[in-house]
């Protein structure tokens, strides 16, 4: 008998659809529609997954959450519908459920969200399996009031960890909870430290006993984490690729010209040796990032600090892999499905956001709006097809133009807008034209057409605007701008020609 799945829907299409996908894959199927015992029913445990129709419960879905929380239970939940915005599958995805499916994605994505929720469930069972033997630990050493006190301190610990990072989706302050939750208490570490990636990023967490440390130092350990990370994993990255958080944030970080300030000297630097423990963060033996830990004076470790230690890594590597898949799926809901650049909401994110850095810090901000010409004409006479190819290759075009600090983003149909952070009016003029010599020189071939592509811009600065004028001013003049070079060329409303 293979693994249970529960789907509670009142459309027999779903079940069937589940049926179909998932029954040859080992699966039985259970479907529910919603009655008063229901409830009871996902609280058995019976289930390795819960697929439930978001559309048919709507918010009873914080009740079910807060249930199986409570009861510790060992299912996964597993949402799926259409009828809900992207900041409530983030709400959702942060309160405890595995993941979210859009209905029309269900065919293609069901299956590998399923895999990934029951890693999850492996997991999160290990962790509870852990717990466990730690609270049977605590009943035999009641008589060893010292072992006791020291189990009990570490059993506090844990559940203190899991309560804070177990479901936890935001890892940018995540040392800081870890410190918060009282690891010092439990191993009094010269150095602790996370190497760990989301997205694209790569993110180097570092606590340090001591209150100064210097450059030299901390590169030097970034490089012996990565090899340790390459070792352990395979997974080979550049120290460039990192990003560097210190904890406690005031730490001295002092260059080598104040190096008689320096506490950790060049005498007895912190640095690997046998005693070091770096610990995989991994799910179904795949490597999400290491833990590393020191201990003080480079004393080993003993095998109650190790088992520690690991059932510690395993909390975070879920908190990771929840944290990581979070993070796709908001990247999803700003990202263009068509081009892969940002769509709409993601661009409007990014303006908000820099156009405020920009009077904070009086630095230039301009924007740059692009429309197609023609693209009607593109579409009419070679089909919706070639269009979309037009604009796949147009929004390449213009990554591959603009700097990695640059934001570019389908505004709408046709139009495309770049955000250029830190840069005035003549910097942007200057990368329109590049922009210009890319498409002029890019192939754009369809079936074996080829497409004559131009394009028309307007461009903005915050530098032009009134001191009340604000971002809607700033995203319309560049707008205005655009439909007034398209207009002087006849673009917008083209005179037929003559028979």
């Amino acid at each position: 008998m293979g693994e249970r799945i529960l789907v509670i829907s009142d459309n027999k299409k779903d079940l069937y659809l589940f049926e179909e996908i998932l029954g040859p894959k080992g699966f039985d199927i259970e479907g529910f529609s919603l009655f008063d015992k229901i409830e009871s029913t996902i609280l058995k445990d019976a289930f390795a997954a819960i697929l439930v129709d978001y559309d048919l419960i709507g918010d009873k879905v914080y009740n079910w959450i807060r249930l199986l929380q409570e009861n510790r239970s060992r299912s996964c939940l597993i949402l799926y519908g259409e009828k809900i915005k992207a900041d409530k599958v983030s709400e959702i995805l942060q309160k405890g459920a595995y993941g979210f499916v859009p209905r029309a994605l269900l065919s293609e994505r069901i299956y590998e969200t399923i895999l990934g929720g029951l890693e999850n469930r492996k997991a999160f069972i290990e962790i509870l399996g852990t717990i466990d033997e730690l609270n049977d630990v605590n009943e035999r050493l009641k008589r060893e009031k010292e072992a006791l006190g020291r189990k009990n301190q570490e059993l506090g610990f844990i559940n203190r960890l899991s309560s804070k990072v177990a479901y936890d989706l935001n890892w940018d302050t995540i040392l800081p909870r870890i410190l918060g939750a009282g690891i010092l208490s439990v191993i009094d570490p010269e150095l602790l430290g996370m190497l760990y990636r989301i997205g694209p990023r790569w993110n180097l967490a570092l606590h340090l006993s001591e209150k100064e440390t210097n450059k030299e130092t901390l590169e030097r350990l970034k490089r012996d984490i990565v090899d340790r990370l390459f070792t352990l994993s395979k997974e080979k990255i550049s120290t460039k690729e990192i990003t560097l958080h210190l904890y406690p944030s005031n730490l001295a970080v002092l260059d080598e010209s104040r190096r008689t300030g320096v506490k950790v000297s060049s005498s007895s630097p912190i640095s690997f040796s046998k005693s070091a423990v770096c610990e995989p963060l991994s799910l179904a033996g795949k490597s999400l990032g290491m833990l590393v830990i020191i201990p003080k004076n480079r004393q080993e470790f003993k095998n109650g600090k190790k088992e520690l230690i690991s059932t510690i890594s395993n909390i975070l590597a879920m908190s990771l892999k929840n944290a990581q898949e979070y993070h796709r799926l908001k990247e999803m809901a700003v990202t263009d499905g068509l081009t892969g650049i940002y769509n709409h909401k993601g661009f409007r994110d990014f303006i908000q956001r820099e156009f405020q850095r920009s009077k904070r810090y009086n630095k230039p901000l301009s924007l740059i709006m692009i429309d197609v010409d023609n693209f009607k004409a593109i579409n009419d006479s070679l089909g919706h097809q070639a269009g979309d190819y037009v604009l796949m290759e147009l929004a390449c075009c213009l990554k591959s133009s603009v700097r990695n600090t640059d934001v570019v983003a389908r505004y709408g149909g046709d139009e495309f807008a770049i955000l250029l952070p830190e840069t005035e009016m003549g910097k942007a003029e200057m990368l329109v034209e590049r922009i210009l010599r890319t498409i002029k020189n890019h192939p754009f071939e369809w079936e074996p057409e080829s497409i004559k592509v131009e394009i028309s811009y307007g461009i903005s600065t915050t530098g032009e605007l009134k001191k009340v004028e604000g971002e809607e001013e700033f995203i319309n003049r560049a707008d205005s701008r655009l439909y007034t070079a398209k207009r002087s060329r006849n673009l917008l409303y083209p005179v037929a020609k003559e028979a």
